[in-house]
């Protein structure tokens, strides 16, 4: 049995499993005891999660903007997915386990949450709402393929924080 209500926890579960996922990966990045092969693998699931869910959210919502009660929404959700990867470049280019390091991965795990609650308390109720029900139940898997699209076109970071080659003689 297939009713309209479960529709939207199916894009609401893969849009919090995203948002989760970064809170994990920004967390160990904030870990003291993490080892530089950890955190590059942290830092790089930040980094193509982030891309790959900001694309595909913009890509498959923003068939949606021209609907004037989810236009603002819609554009909040892409500035603070900017926010996020300015937030990221910082944190990219601080020297990791630095204070800097530290306040930018905490200043973007406190974005990423800040956007989480904004999109589960203001654009998922207003897309139940407002997107017609028969196109509601593919948003969950318009999603899902193209977060997946937009991972494969993705590469993961080169072996060295780009600080690192700075100090390589």
């Amino acid at each position: 049995m297939h009713s309209s209500d479960t529709m939207p926890t199916d894009l609401l579960t893969l849009l919090r499993r995203d948002h989760r996922d970064l809170r994990d990966e920004l967390t160990q990045l904030l870990d003291p005891m993490a080892t530089v092969a950890e955190l590059r693998t942290a830092l790089d699931g930040v980094r193509l999660g982030l891309t790959a869910h900001a694309e595909a959210e913009d890509i498959v919502l923003g068939v949606y903007e021209r609907i004037p009660a989810l236009e603002i929404l819609i554009a909040q959700a892409r500035a603070a997915h900017r926010a996020q990867e300015g937030a990221l470049s910082a944190l990219v280019s601080a020297r990791p386990q630095t204070g800097s390091w530290r306040q930018s991965a905490h200043h973007l795990r406190e974005l990423v949450e800040c956007h989480a609650a904004q999109e589960e308390k203001h654009l998922l109720p207003a897309l139940r709402v407002h997107v017609p029900s028969e196109h509601f139940g593919r948003l969950a898997g318009a999603f899902a393929t193209e977060r997946l699209r937009q991972l494969a076109m993705l590469q993961p970071s080169a072996p060295l924080f780009m600080p690192q080659l700075a100090t390589v003689s």
